[in-house]
């Protein structure tokens, strides 16, 4: 076999080489788009991008394989070059309506209506063009390749530090290494049968030759950075989703753990152990607070009045205890202070001048204030396992206060030991 035949041979397989490689990109990036929750426009301008380029790579074959076994014409070989001249910057076309659209959301019908009608154009001009055949066609083009590529590379390469990810410079970067190629590319074809400009085994002998490997490397890298892209972003919508779940749960574990009305800890908050762990670490004091006027309120001035009491309740009892304190709505008019650390003897009095505080504060104002009239039983524990106890015996001592009706507006107190 003669040396050129070799070249040949190796050429024709690179050809088929990067057709197959071409087939499984379209085939990779249609199962991704069709699969994806949100068909980033982006990305179908890219999926695109790589049909158009396997249509340009089948008029190239055709000139190889089925039109010297029909023993085709010259109008048929003109054919073959406008299908590889027309996909072939259709393809750049929609690389770089994908790349624009990523980088600043340039909606691809705005490129597409004045791109597509001029590649289409100058198509068949230059593939009607005499004396015009597949290697002219490369030279035409290959400006019209090297230049968007260029854009392409500088567009992605330029994001601000918070865009840029490894896709998108993986994806940049060998935008730049293909329109380096097709410079030289360019320089090969322009000087093609010169024997003094590209002597046999020279470079750009040399890159004529295997130019169908070198483009099959660099769109397979292409065609995966794209990918990682789209997984990028991909990854970006799941972490947001997740997040936004998070703050779906935290709200909801919120409406569920604490009492709206007053925002303190519910029955249930308790139940669950939640603000528990500081208190039953050590001894600590459980107490009881019940409203004794709440009925009335509501009764006389209804039960926004009452409700405005039950919160004025909460934040002065809050107001009055320690950050590792804890308060819970137990039910009704109802409340449990926890202290952890703390002698039933130290709390109490605490408790009560912070009430007497509040309803000073309230008389100060005039009108007919609506006082805290409230109860109270409190009892120690010695830790956690004793906590249900102490809440009871808490609990008795309060409805003892109130049977012997000593309401007043911060009530006398029973401690249980």
């Amino acid at each position: 076999m003669y040396p050129d035949d070799i070249g040949a041979l190796i050429s024709f397989i690179g050809l088929l080489t990067q057709t197959g490689g071409a087939l499984l990109l379209v085939g990779l990036f249609t199962a991704l788009l069709r699969s994806h929750p949100r068909r980033q426009p982006y990305f179908r301008e890219w999926t695109r991008a790589w049909i158009w380029l396997l249509a340009a790579l089948c008029g190239v074959l055709a000139q190889y394989t089925v039109l010297p076994m029909l023993d085709a014409g010259p109008v048929a070989i003109r054919g073959a070059n406008l299908l590889y001249q027309a996909g072939k910057l259709l393809f750049v076309v929609h690389l770089v309506c994908g790349t624009l659209n990523y980088v600043m959301g340039v909606r691809p019908a705005r490129v597409l209506r004045h791109a597509v009608p001029a590649v289409v154009a100058y198509a068949v001009l230059t593939s009607v063009l005499p004396g015009v055949l597949l290697n002219g066609v490369m030279l035409l083009q290959a400006p019209l390749v090297a230049g968007p590529f260029a854009l392409c590379a500088w567009l992605l390469l330029r994001l601000p530090p918070s865009r840029a990810t490894l896709g998108s410079r993986a994806t940049g970067a060998v935008f730049g290494m293909i329109a380096t190629l097709w410079t030289g590319y360019a320089a090969a074809f322009a000087t093609d049968g010169l024997p003094a400009l590209t002597p046999p085994a020279g470079p750009l002998d040399f890159l004529l030759q295997y130019n169908s490997y070198f483009d099959l490397l660099l769109q397979v890298v292409l065609g995966y950075g794209m990918v990682v892209v789209l997984l990028e972003d991909a990854k970006r919508e799941a972490d947001d989703a997740r997040a936004q779940l998070s703050l779906a749960h935290d709200r909801l574990q919120r409406v569920s753990l604490y009492d709206a009305l007053t925002g303190a800890l519910n029955r249930r908050a308790y139940e669950d152990g939640v603000g528990l762990e500081a208190v039953g670490a050590r001894f600590g004091t459980a107490m009881m607070l019940d409203m004794d006027n709440l009925k009335s309120v509501n009764d006389a001035h209804g039960h926004a009045a009452g409700d405005e009491l039950l919160r004025r309740l909460a934040d002065t009892v809050r107001g009055g205890v320690r950050p590792t304190d804890r308060v819970y709505r137990w039910g009704g008019d109802e409340f449990l202070v926890l202290f952890p650390a703390a002698l039933p003897a130290d709390v109490v009095p605490r408790v009560r001048a912070a009430l007497e505080a509040a309803n000073a504060a309230v008389a100060g104002q005039g009108g007919a204030p609506l006082e805290l009239q409230v109860s109270i039983g409190a009892a120690g524990f010695d830790g956690a396992e004793e906590i249900d106890g102490a809440i009871l015996r808490a609990d008795r001592a309060m409805y003892e206060e109130k049977a012997r009706n000593r309401r007043i507006t911060v009530p006398m107190h029973r401690i249980i030991a």
